[in-house]
């Protein structure tokens, strides 16, 4: 079976470039111009490997990673007109496995996605746990010391972008972009979730998780 590779990128030259390149090399192409559109493909397609571009309108590359990440494990190549070595550190950062600087050559891109398709996919996570906490994916299953907790599809949703990435920062933009998509809410619903999650994560227990960093935004951390 071919390969499927999604293509994110705003400019239409580029999208038609690698939508040939790639077709060419025998992999199955679709096509996204924007981030919103994006992740509804990957969510939907599911494709092996991600071309994403960074600096697109509304929500950049890199803004779009932290919520493509909670829908796949495949891998994604981000291109970029920006080659410093922090704008790729960033990129890594917040999940990329790959980095390009535009121009680029198809040859070299091309040999980036044989290298990541040809690495064994490493099993997927179905729990994730810290200190005491634990989520089973595959069945929704959340519980703390031993003790379930009943969370709604939203709760369940911001706990488990936290658990991915514990003692990581995210803003509240990032939460927002995580968990609601595009929904038309603003950063005060992800604060009143974080109200709710504290609630029923950290209420009756000795130590709090979820944690508030001023000016910043919110963690999980022991």
């Amino acid at each position: 079976m071919m390969a499927r590779i999604a293509v994110i990128d705003d400019e239409p030259h580029i999208r038609d470039l690698l939508s040939l390149a790639l077709g060419h090399a025998g992999y199955t192409v679709r096509c996204a111009s924007d981030a919103a559109s994006g992740l509804e493909l990957v969510r939907e397609w599911e494709p092996d490997l991600i071309v994403l571009d960074v600096m697109m309108p509304k929500m950049t590359g890199i803004e779009m990673l932290p919520a493509l990440r909670r829908a796949t494990d495949a891998p994604v190549v981000v291109l970029s007109a920006r080659g410093e070595v922090d704008d790729k550190v960033e990129g890594l950062a917040h999940g990329a496995d790959d980095y390009l600087s535009k121009p680029f050559a198809i040859s070299e891109l091309l040999a980036r996605v044989d290298a990541k398709l040809r690495r064994p996919h490493l099993e997927a996570r179905a729990t994730l746990e810290y200190a005491g906490l634990s989520v089973d994916l595959e069945q929704h299953v959340v519980e703390r010391e031993g003790r379930r907790l009943d969370l709604s599809p939203l709760e369940y949703d911001l706990l488990v972008t936290l658990l991915r990435r514990p003692r990581r920062v995210f803003t509240r933009e990032e939460l927002l972009d995580a968990v609601w998509n595009d929904a038309d809410v603003g950063t005060g619903a992800v604060e009143r979730y974080i109200s709710y999650l504290r609630g029923k994560v950290d209420d009756g227990f000795e130590r709090p998780l979820i944690q508030t960093v001023r000016g910043a935004g919110y963690t999980l951390r022991a």
